[in-house]
């Protein structure tokens, strides 16, 4: 009346077991050898007929089978009591165990996921595993967690079966080597139709879709190939071009068009290719002609600068060593230099500032310190802080000059130009005034010459005779000198005389 399978509790280690119980007739299965384990092989058993004696079964799983038997036969039961003493118990550790030895039960029967609890009865139910689980409650809870395992792993089969049957279909189109873009369905099932891997693909409208996505993807691959072949045609032309000696910036394409023909690179293009080609390597030509244009400017105009550096450097020198001064003119500074190397290739640039031009912003800068010094300088003299002479030397106009810390900024050829400017003048101021004095004393004699006559009739006339034969260039001070004793000796005589003759 009740389930054959028993529990009892075992007292080892304080571990409760559930037993199964074993059957010793030969025709059942073993005593399954690792409690919990999944065998991945699937078997099949016959649905039981009413003489086959039920291991395990309780009888609630007794009428259940019942059910699902044809109402013609009956099932032949054996009393449990008298099968207790043929049967030795299966004991599975844990409920897990038992739970996991009743799926194992499922898969090896190779029970469907979409199997109803009747179906699997008939046949699970002779198998001593199936007295795994205590109750009926616990059996179907585990079929239905087996059948929902089954549903997920058939589907993951079925979309992997239909992946690689996509795969292989794709694969059957890539080995057809007559294969292009243009081919219509219709023929494509004449020519794949025995290929068992294009009637892999179950649905006849997937089988046409992916024959048209690999279409429209052979159709990019034939543009892309199509694409890659012109481009290496076209480098292929340009190489013949860029080979051909004749071709320069300017040339023109009617003119040189008959000398390309017979090249098969020229052939294999069509006109207008050939064309642009052309035009892009005249402009590729004309590019690099402009390129080298610059880079020859930009050289010669280092070059120039260079070459005006080094005769800025050259006038530097000659003005440290007194050769360049304020008072120097060009055309002496250049009958010196006329042969030097920085002279003649400052004079060969094509741009920017000539020799002369260079010299005179040198002039420049020297003149406007020169007169910087000789205006502080001609100050001093002026105002007898330097009491300069016409008689001085250079050294001693040197000396007056660096005795004062204000003047050391000056340089020895500013000094020299100073001096040689002040000495002058002076020079020129005592000529004047020497000129003055002669002019003077001729005058006066010039006077005493046009009274000469009425001068002899004096009685003293003697003494003025001595007087006029001086020469005419002893000086004013000479004039003044003789008007002077000339006066103190006459004036008395001429009185004495007037009255003797009155």
């Amino acid at each position: 009346n009740g389930d054959i399978s028993s529990s009892s509790s075992m007292q080892n280690g304080g571990t409760s077991a559930v037993v199964a119980p074993v059957t010793t007739s030969t025709g059942d299965p073993s005593v399954a050898s690792d409690a919990g384990t999944n065998r991945s092989t699937y078997g099949s058993s016959s649905v039981p007929s009413t003489t086959d004696t039920k291991v395990g079964a309780s009888a609630e799983d007794l009428e259940e089978a019942k059910k699902t038997m044809p109402t013609a036969g009956k099932i032949n039961v054996t009393p449990l009591e008298d099968k207790t003493s043929e049967e030795e118990p299966v004991v599975y550790a844990t409920k897990l165990e038992a739970k996991n030895a009743f799926k194992s039960l499922l898969e090896s029967a190779n029970v469907q996921s979409d199997w109803s609890w009747d179906q699997a009865m008939r046949v699970i139910i002779s198998d001593k595993r199936y007295g795994a689980l205590k109750t009926l409650g616990e059996r179907k809870q585990a079929f239905n967690e087996y059948l929902n395992q089954r549903k997920k792993i058939e589907v993951e089969e079925r979309r992997v079966k239909q992946r690689k049957a996509r795969d292989d279909f794709f694969t059957m189109l890539e080995e057809c080597k007559d294969l292009t873009s243009s081919l219509r369905w219709s023929k494509a099932i004449t020519m794949f139709g025995h290929d068992e891997r294009f009637n892999a693909v179950e649905r006849p409208k997937e089988r046409e879709d992916l024959f048209e996505n690999y279409l429209v993807e052979l159709q990019k691959k034939e543009k892309a190939k199509a694409a890659e072949e012109h481009k290496r045609r076209i480098a292929e032309y340009r190489e013949f071009l860029e080979s051909c000696d004749f071709i320069k910036a300017n040339t023109q394409w009617r003119k040189v068009q008959d000398r390309l023909e017979d090249d098969e690179r020229y052939a294999r293009l069509e006109k207008i290719d050939r064309l642009d080609v052309f035009q892009d390597y005249i402009r590729h030509l004309e590019k690099e002609e402009e390129e080298q244009k610059r880079i020859r400017k930009e050289q010669l105009r280092r070059q120039e600068r260079k070459n005006r550096d080094e005769f800025r450097k050259m006038m530097e020198e000659h003005v440290a060593d007194g050769t360049l001064n304020a008072k120097t003119y060009w055309r002496d500074y250049c009958s010196q230099i006329k042969d030097s190397r920085a002279y003649l290739a400052v004079a060969s640039n094509l741009s920017g500032s000539m020799p002369k031009e260079l010299f005179d912003d040198v002039m420049e800068e020297l003149d406007k310190q020169y007169q910087d010094d000789r205006a502080l300088i001609k100050d001093e003299v002026k105002s007898g802080k330097i009491p300069m002479l016409a008689s001085w030397t250079l050294e001693d106009f040197q000396a007056a000059v660096t005795e004062d810390e204000k003047y050391k900024g000056v340089s020895n050829i500013n000094i020299k130009l100073i001096y040689e400017d002040q000495i002058e003048r002076l020079k020129e101021k005592d000529l004047k005034e020497a000129k003055k004095r002669q002019r003077l004393g001729d005058n006066f004699l010039d006077l005493l010459y046009s009274i000469k006559r009425k001068l002899l009739l004096l009685q003293h006339g003697m003494i003025l005779n001595h007087y006029l034969m001086i020469p005419r260039n002893t000086g004013i001070w000479v004039a003044r000198h003789m008007l002077k004793s000339f006066l103190k000796s006459i004036l008395p005589a001429s009185k004495k005389g007037l009255k003797r003759k009155s």
